[in-house]
């Protein structure tokens, strides 16, 4: 699907989700205008008035077939459907926050397992399936709201991660890896996996990948995501990399195919806080 597609698709679910799901919501202010035909060919307002419209109903189509809305709202319907289906369970939810939170971090451990597991699988035949992926990074700015407890749908996915970013493994000398650990501590640390890094006054105190201090002579492989590798919130360290491998794996069908792999084997959608980024103080 297109990217323009995805938009509309996007702006569709949200629709439908308040037209098909609201059973009581605050009430709203509606602008109504008043024009004459030479004043709204100038757009000038003859007259405004307001009025309350109070959302106490499920929307019914018998309710609308006057409007313009209806046809738009029964075009996508369809494949808007397919979104609110459930595909995985997550018991307790997931919160999102900063530096750690359940959230974060179970995204960062799937998106890390799903990188390695395409590595280990794919049919491309550019790809060394001997590569071990040492850490995964993501950005807090990219997860938009938090996992709701019991059932969750692709639209919860598409919510959580509403942008277009894709799967990027990469190739970071360590001393690269430290100026980008150091990078965090002068600015902010972002989500990772595989990584536990503590910060102090802008400077990095402790940096362990793989539960091993962080080597700046060796070779380690990242895992992130094409908005971090071009240089978004200003990680410039990434662009260092010795080789780098651009999929076409977009980030929210990254979680729903990982999602849908847990519900295969039985497993629910959980996470806990832990101490993989210790920042002044905080996790």
């Amino acid at each position: 699907m297109k990217k323009r597609n995805i938009s509309l698709l996007f702006l569709a679910v949200s629709v439908l989700s308040l037209c098909f799901s609201a059973e009581t919501a605050t009430a709203q202010r509606v602008k109504k205008a008043e024009y004459s035909g030479q004043e709204l060919n100038n757009q000038v307002i003859k007259k405004m008035t307001w009025t309350t419209v109070t959302i106490d109903k499920r929307f019914e189509a018998s309710d609308s077939d006057n409007l313009k809305t209806t046809a738009v709202i029964a075009k996508y319907k369809p494949e808007v459907d397919k979104y609110m289906e459930p595909i995985g369970y997550c018991p307790n939810g997931l919160l999102r926050g900063y530096p750690v939170a359940p959230l974060s971090n179970w995204a960062s451990d799937a998106y890390l397992e799903y990188a390695q597991n395409y590595i280990d699988t794919t049919s491309r035949t550019d790809i060394d399936k001997n590569i071990k992926i040492d850490f995964s990074l993501m950005n807090f700015g990219g997860i938009r709201t938090e996992m709701p407890k019991g059932n969750v749908s692709k639209y919860d996915i598409l919510s959580i991660f509403p942008f277009d970013n894709f799967l990027v493994i990469e190739e970071l000398d360590g001393d690269k890896v430290q100026m980008l650990m150091e990078f965090f501590a002068k600015t902010r640390g972002q989500v990772m996996s595989n990584v536990k890094l503590r910060t102090e006054g802008g400077e990095v105190k402790e940096c362990l990948i793989g539960g091993q201090p962080l080597d700046p002579n060796r070779k380690y492989v990242v895992a992130t995501i094409d908005f971090l590798y071009n240089g978004g919130d200003n990680v410039y360290p990434l662009k260092y990399s010795n080789w780098v491998i651009e999929t076409d794996k977009k980030l929210m069908n990254v979680f729903i195919e990982y999602i849908q792999s847990l519900t295969r084997q039985g497993k629910n959608i959980e996470a806990a806080i832990d101490d993989r980024l210790i920042t002044d103080g905080r996790k």
